[in-house]
Parts: C-alpha cells; structure tokens; sequence
C-alpha cells in the first residue's frame, strides 16, 4: 500500500512532536520520531511510504494537499496534538477529499479522549491509541478495523474500542529499522535544531517507556506508554545504527538518545559498548538528578563521547517536588550538578513554573536557586495538563483549570506566564552565567543561535 505520513503543518515556530504541543521560543524543534519509525516498520514490511514534516519545513496547507494529490495515498497517517486538533482534522477532511484516503490519526495525544476526537468529523475514519507503530502496519496488511487492537473506529456512526495493545516487546524494538536512516531519505536533517544541542543532530530510541514513569505532567509516559515498564532493544543493534551514522551521515555533529529517561544502568551498558565498538562521536540524553547517577557512571559516559544531559530540575521547593512525584530533593541535584560540572558534561536544565503548591514566593526562590547552579543552559516553561496525566487530574478536581491551563487562586494562568519570563530573564541574561558560558568557546556557537530566537521572546515579556 501507498501511505503517507503526516505531521500535518499548524503555526510558525509549533513543536507537535515533542513531549507537549507548544509553540518553541528558542527556534528549537523535534524529528517526528514516532512517525518515522512507524514509516521504517512500513517499509520494512514493503509498504511505499511518504514522511512529511510539515511544521519543519514550513509547509503551507497547500503545500501539503499538493503532496498528497500527487503521492496518491491510500492510508493517510496523521499525527495530531489537543492543541492543533481543529486544524490537524480540516486537514485529514481535505486530504480524504482530494485522494480518497483512508484517515488514521496517532500520537499520544489520541489517548485522550478519543470517542470526542474521532466525532469530530464523519471524514476520520479512525484512531490509534497508545504505541501506533503496528496497529498502522496491521491495518496496512489489510486486516479488518474490528481485528486490529489498539484501534477506535465507527461503525454506522458508533464509535467502536478494540482490545488495547500489548506495548512492544524488546523483540518488536529490534524489528525497526534504523530511524536515523528514514530521516536521511524522507527528511531535511539540516533543518533540525535544538537549543543545547550541536548542529545538526539526529535523534533515535534505544528503549520505549520511561525508567521512572512517575512524574505526573510527562505526557508520554501517561498516554503513549500508558504505564509500561522501560523495555530496551539490543544493545549491539543501537551500536549499528551509531555506526550507520558515523559512517553515512558524517556531517551530523551529535546523537541524542530518545528514551524518556536513560537510567544509570542502560547508560553505563550504552557507554561500554560505544567505546569497544571504538565509535568517536558525541552523544547526548535525558537524565534524571535523583542520585541514581554516581560519579564513576559520569566519567564513563564521558569517555564515551557523551556531551549533554536534559535534566529536569523543576523546583527548588521539597513539597512541590512531592506533589509532582519527582523523585529527589534540592541536595541531591546540587550534588548531581557538581558531578556533572566535575567530569565535564553540559548540562541543560529543566524547570518548570506553576506545579501545583507553587506561589510567587517559591518562584522567586527557585529561581535564586538555579542560579547557583553551574548549569549550561537555562528553560522554564509552564506547566502544560492534559487529561489523562495525573497534573490534569489533580487541578480538574481542585477546580483550577482555566481554558486547560493551571490557575490556583493566588497565582493565575496570567501571572505563570509572567513569571516564566521573567524567570528567562533573570537566568540567561544573568551576569555570572554569561560569564561562565564566555569561558566555553565551544558551546559559543549553539548560544548565539539559541539567543537569536530566546532574547526578543523573553524581552517582550
């Protein structure tokens, strides 16, 4: 079959395939990962496919219907966002019109309400919750929608919930191929950038499911995942594809490895096995500050080539780290900090303003106290709650959603947003860190993009 997959075009600037929907403030952006190993799957299994990045590569609608016109599909896969629904739908409608294509919409995002998403319009034909990766393939080999778990479909205008699926087995995980391979043939690696990264990049998952899986704003974890344990792939497969992009994408300057979380474990056995392979690239991951990581683990993933970690820090306030279920305390992510200050490693630090026990004094304190972090790299954001997230769940029941944002009585969704920027402000243009980045030449050049996009926003603010 002929299928095109699709991360429909939206607004400038507008992240769908990261782990919340929103519009980047630091000209960052993610690979439709997700979407682009379901195409390797698909090809895999000789399906003719189609990968479009229409956020990316700034596609118009028009640009799109005309790629589809041409391509022809007959499955059309269409990853959405809450945030992008109305749009992401109008355009599947315009599609089916212009083709005759079967519509499926995935993500994680359609773990969330799905009998509401797909009455959306009569022209959707159905939905794939949770991992999409081979409810498609099915549905792709011609089994029937009422055979196919994992699928929500209409029959006669009801609204029809197969079976859930099993999450994938490590087996599964080794049955894609490489991802950074489809980037190559269906994507603009150029085009990709992210703020602590070096440029250009790829990025690829060794594991699905995150190590932790508790923190209760994480959209993936709660909706795609839905509670999974991390499963993990051959260690030897990963070091292939490493060398596949050592060797056939020799321009990109850095991996980042995908899984929610990299535990210690699986990132001293990644380690390892790049420096037997003798494989000398940069390398880059999510770690979680909770004391797990030691010393010894740092240095040989430094000696390995790893050159960044995303952290998330969120708070500097005990109880709001409680609330969210984090997992750690204030000191042991100073001591995490120091370690990774000591061996080396950049360290891109994730805070987040608005978790629930959150007030404009614990704001201001949190941010004095990133600031005596030696940390690389500096982002708040606000909180984003979906349902189906234990965050969403905890201010639907208090009675402080506004218009899907977080808005407690003496801190509204207004005053968040606010403080976030000047949180922004406070941190990047903080003297001492300008300082201590002026004495990192290398990281020199990743800067001075990111600025170009962050200091209009935040100066705005």
């Amino acid at each position: 079959m002929r299928v095109l997959l699709l991360n429909p075009p939206y607004v400038p600037e507008f992240m769908r395939s990261a782990r919340w929907a929103a519009v980047s403030i630091s000209g960052s952006n993610w690979y439709p990962i997700y979407l682009a190993y379901c195409t390797g799957l698909l090809e895999k299994y000789g399906h003719k496919t189609k990968l479009v990045d229409g956020p990316v590569d700034r596609l118009s609608h028009e640009d799109v219907f005309k790629i589809a016109k041409d391509f022809s599909p007959d499955i059309t896969v269409l990853y959405i966002s809450t945030v992008s629904l109305e749009n992401d739908i109008e355009i599947g409608e315009k599609i089916k019109e212009l083709t005759g294509s079967y519509i499926i919409l995935v993500g994680p995002w359609c773990s969330i309400h799905p009998d509401e998403t797909i009455k959306k319009s009569d022209k959707i034909d159905s939905l794939a919750i949770r991992e999409f990766d081979y409810t498609v393939l099915e549905l792709t080999e011609g089994k029937t929608e009422n055979e196919i778990n994992g699928l929500v479909w209409k029959n006669k205008g009801k609204v029809i919930h197969n079976p859930p699926r099993k999450p994938l087995t490590h087996e599964q995980i080794d049955d894609f191929p490489f991802v950074t391979d489809v980037y190559r043939r269906h994507l603009n690696i150029q085009n990709y950038f992210q703020a602590p990264h070096l440029h250009p990049f790829v990025d690829l998952f060794t594991g699905r499911g995150c190590s932790w899986g508790k923190c209760t704003f994480c959209l993936w974890p709660h909706t795609i995942s839905k509670g999974a344990p991390y499963r993990t792939g051959d260690i030897n497969k990963t070091i292939e594809e490493l060398q596949f992009v050592k060797e056939e994408l020799r321009f990109v300057k850095e991996v980042f490895i995908q899984d929610d979380t990299l535990p210690a474990r699986r990132a001293r056995e990644l380690s390892t096995a790049i420096i037997e392979a003798g494989l000398d690239m940069k390398w880059s991951c999510y770690a979680r500050s909770d004391g797990t990581y030691d010393l010894e683990t740092l240095e040989l993933m430094k000696e390995s080539g790893c050159r960044c970690l995303h952290v998330g820090y969120e708070s500097s306030n005990q109880q709001i780290l409680k609330n969210v279920k984090k997992g750690t305390t204030p000191k042991t992510m100073e001591k995490f900090t120091e370690m990774t200050n000591k061996v080396g490693l950049v360290n891109h630090a994730d805070f987040i303003i608005g978790l629930p026990g959150e007030t404009v004094e614990t704001i201001k304190a949190t941010v004095k106290w990133s600031k005596t972090l030696k940390v690389d790299s500096y982002q708040f954001t606000v909180p984003k709650p979906y349902p189906e997230t234990p965050l969403y769940g905890y201010l639907e029941e208090n009675g402080y959603l506004k218009d899907g944002w977080a808005n407690y009585p003496d801190l509204s969704a207004d005053d968040i947003a606010k403080w976030t920027k000047w949180a922004l402000r406070q941190t990047n243009m903080n003297p001492r860190y300008l300082l201590r980045m002026m004495r990192k030449p290398k990281e020199w050049k990743r800067l001075i993009r990111s600025a170009r996009y962050v200091v209009p926003n935040v100066v705005r603010g």
